[in-house]
């Protein structure tokens, strides 16, 4: 029997920049399963991506990960593919965007990360 739980039909982070200003930023629960914004969340992230991990081993084609990750083209570098590691969620997490800045957070599709 299917448990009687609420769902959660939206998410709305406020995120205030390092500059002062403030954004808005709706996640589609539909199209997300985690969502880490701090570093131990992070962290905990990337243990999903380790050996042993459910996602242990996989891989984002060079076009898919920069679809993700416009900023992430020194992190890939000219490979076709990378293999998405702890050391790589982390790189993520620490690599600024175009703006200067790190992300604010990541987002866990069924299918992939995405930065925030």
């Amino acid at each position: 029997m299917a448990a009687n739980r609420p769902r959660i039909t939206g998410i709305t982070l406020n995120v205030l920049m390092p500059d002062g200003t403030t954004r808005v930023h709706t996640i589609d629960p539909k199209a997300a399963e985690a969502l880490a914004w701090s570093d131990r969340a992070v962290q905990i992230l990337g243990k999903y991506y380790d050996k042993g991990g459910p996602a242990e081993g996989k891989q984002m084609a060079r076009e898919e990960f920069l679809q993700h990750f416009p900023h992430g083209a020194p992190i890939i570098g000219e490979q076709p593919h990378l293999t998405v590691t702890p050391d790589v969620v982390n790189q993520i997490w620490n690599h600024p965007k175009e703006d200067g800045n790190t992300p604010a957070y990541l987002c866990k599709s069924p299918v992939n990360i995405v930065n925030g």
